[in-house]
Formats: C-alpha cells, sequence, structure tokens
C-alpha cells in the first residue's frame, strides 16, 4: 500500500488539508473487479477531485487473483488496502481500522454482493469504528440485496445491481471505460509470438474455481479434439492460474496448431489483452471469461445454476451463452453464494461444438 502520510509544517504556513477521500468495499476476484467498472466509473464521476481508496480481501482460495490484480492501473482506483483471507483476527482488524481511521475517508461505498444481514451488521460496525461519517449502499433492504427481472428467463446483470446501488433508480447507461498501459498491450503481443503460422486462434480456459462451476476434462476434451480435427491449423491460447497449467497441458495436449499455455506466466490485465484478438473465448463462468469480454472477445461461456441466468453472463454482445435453462427457476434470486450440484452436465458436447464451428465458419471460414 502506497498512501501519502501527511506531516504538518511549523511556523507561520499553515499546513495543507488532508486530500478529500472515498473508501470503496469490494470484495472478490477477477469477476468482481469486471462487474463493478460501471459503477466505479459512476464514482469516479461523482467524486471527482477525491482519492478513491478500495479495501478488499485476499481471496481465501489460491487459484483466484485478487480485485487489485484487474483495477491497479485502470484509473478506477488510487490505491488499496488488503484485508487478509477471512477478514483476519482482532490484530489484523485493528490495524486495518487504525490505517482507515487516519486516511479521514468522508464516507465508505459498499460494492460487494451482500453479506448476510447478521454479518453486514459487524461490517457496518467495522467502518463506524474507522470513524467514517457516511456508510452508503449498505444492502439491508430487499431492493439491493435481489436481483430484478430483465424479461422471461434473465435477470439483471451483477454490474446493472451494483450501478444502482450507487446511482439509484436513476442510474445511467453503465459506463464501460477502462484503461491499459502501452506496456500491457506489448507485453501480451510478445507472449503470442508462439501462435505464429496460425490461421485464426481462439482463447481457452479451463479454470472454475468451485466444484458445481467445472464441466470436467472429458467434455472439453471431446469438444477441443473436434476443433482440431476441422481446423488443424487453428492456434489456441490458454490462461488461467498456475495451479491449472498441468491440467490444461493435459487437456490440450491434442491440439495439433500452435498453441499457448499462458496459466500462470500472465497476469490478469496481460491475460485479457492476450484474448482480444481471439475469434472467441471458449470457457467456464469464471474470471478469464469476464476478462475475454472486458477486451471485446465474443465469449462461448458454460454455466452451472448457480445463480440466476443473466447475473453473471459476460458483459457486451455476440456471447453464445450456454445454461441448464431448465433449472433456471428453481435458482434463488437473491444474491450470494449458492450451490448448483452437476447442473452444468445437463450442457453436451456436441451443442457446444455446433457453435463454436458456427463462430468458426463466418470468422475464419
Amino acid at each position: 500500500m502506497n498512501i501519502r502520510s501527511e506531516t504538518a509544517t511549523h511556523g507561520a504556513q499553515a499546513s495543507a488539508p488532508p486530500p478529500a477521500r472515498i473508501l470503496i468495499f469490494r470484495r472478490g476476484s477477477i469477476g468482481d473487479a469486471i462487474v463493478s467498472i460501471p459503477a466505479l466509473n459512476y464514482i469516479r464521476n461523482k467524486y471527482a477531485g477525491r482519492e478513491i481508496i478500495c479495501l478488499s480481501n485476499s481471496p481465501v482460495m489460491e487459484a483466484a487473483s485478487p480485485v487489485k490484480s484487474v483495477l491497479e492501473n485502470s484509473g478506477l482506483i488510487d490505491d488499496f488496502i488488503d484485508l487478509p483471507p477471512g477478514g483476519g483476527g482482532i490484530q489484523s482488524l485493528r490495524h486495518r481500522i487504525n490505517l482507515i481511521r487516519g486516511l479521514k475517508c468522508q464516507a465508505a461505498i459498499y460494492l460487494s454482493e451482500p453479506s448476510p444481514r447478521s454479518a453486514l451488521a459487524k461490517e457496518m460496525l467495522f467502518f463506524k469504528l474507522c470513524g467514517i461519517p457516511a456508510i452508503l449502499g449498505l444492502p439491508f433492504g430487499g431492493a439491493l440485496r435481489s436481483y430484478r427481472s430483465a424479461g422471461e428467463n434473465l435477470w439483471e446483470s451483477e454490474s446493472d445491481r451494483l450501478l444502482r446501488v450507487v446511482a439509484g433508480a436513476g442510474a445511467p447507461e453503465p459506463d464501460w471505460s477502462f484503461q491499459f498501459t502501452d506496456q500491457e498491450h506489448q507485453t501480451a503481443q510478445d507472449l503470442l509470438q508462439g501462435l505464429a503460422g496460425a490461421e485464426g486462434h481462439i482463447a481457452f480456459s479451463i479454470g472454475a474455481k468451485l466444484p458445481d462451476k467445472d464441466w470436467g476434462d472429458a467434455n472439453w476434451i471431446q469438444v477441443l479434439g473436434a476443433l482440431t480435427k476441422r481446423y488443424p491449423q487453428l492456434g489456441l491460447v490458454s490462461v488461467g492460474a498456475s495451479e491449472e497449467h498441468g491440467r490444461t497441458e493435459q487437456v490440450t495436449r491434442g491440439w495439433t496448431g500452435p498453441k499457448v499455455n499462458l496459466c500462470g506466466t500472465s497476469e490478469a490485465r496481460i491475460s485479457a489483452l492476450a484474448m482480444q484478438g481471439a475469434v472467441f473465448y471458449l470457457g467456464h463462468d469464471s474470471g478469464p471469461m469476464h476478462l475475454a469480454a472486458l477486451a471485446g472477445t465474443s465469449c462461448i461461456a458454460i454455466f452451472s445454476a448457480r445463480a440466476k441466468p443473466g447475473v453473471w453472463f459476460p458483459h457486451g454482445e455476440g456471447h453464445h451463452i450456454f445454461y441448464p435453462w431448465d433449472l433456471a427457476a428453481e435458482v434463488t434470486a437473491k444474491a450470494g453464494f449458492r450451490t448448483a450440484g452437476q447442473s452444468i452436465q445437463a450442457i453436451t458436447p456436441p451443442e457446444v461444438i455446433e457453435a463454436a464451428i458456427a463462430a468458426l465458419e463466418q470468422k475464419v471460414g
């Protein structure tokens, strides 16, 4: 963390007033950071000239990258304060309370999936102990805790819910403006040198932090096998965490075209740019899926019935979503974690192959 210290001046010269600061509370990892972008753009515009500081957790699961891995250098957040997994112990909390009190934040904005109300009360107490006079967006009421219907079999996205939290009923159109650096663009291009000679390429990720969101190796091997048989010179760039490198090697072993495995070798923002030129992203509902969509790449994405359809679908147009639609009515509309059992297995490899080939025929020939 790199918060400027404020030193008192002596003599007749008055000390400069401390900068006005806003604290954002945003838990989660890659996908959580990306769906926050419209709300963060709104906050950045509303509180122009103020320092925006993000308080976030270190992910419990090692395969997950923190919010900071996406939002750093984005122009949306000025600095970060990390919470240990689970919030940490008393000493850790006391240290962060004292740190935040010293920042003299004008307001805290709750920009996370709602905690259970009992935990939410503790979170409110934490912000009050930090000396923050205004705590905005606390989702005690049902309107901020649930998703609204967006039409038949679809619900509002998490990004729209978060924008509604900070902007109210008159929320503007979502602003997905996001910055990458020139160096990041160059790094991504350098990592793709192994695709030389490919006749187009697709992006792939086997990542799924939770077992009920994992389609299984056998399904992916069948899909990839059909694609590489039809397009033997098609390139493949795989992204994900270091823990997924070996598994990705096994699943993509039969791929005949040029391929690059970036699992564990590419940071989240670089991975987004590495997928930018792909014909499409192929993979689970995951952080890499959201990174691909952020980069403007269409997605062929496999979902379990973990959330209402639409809530975590990728941003943008042109995506092909596979979801266990027969179970959609049984999934709760409440925000928060759910379990989806083996619902993802209702999706079959032949239908995914058909969608992928249709996209390739349109863009590669």
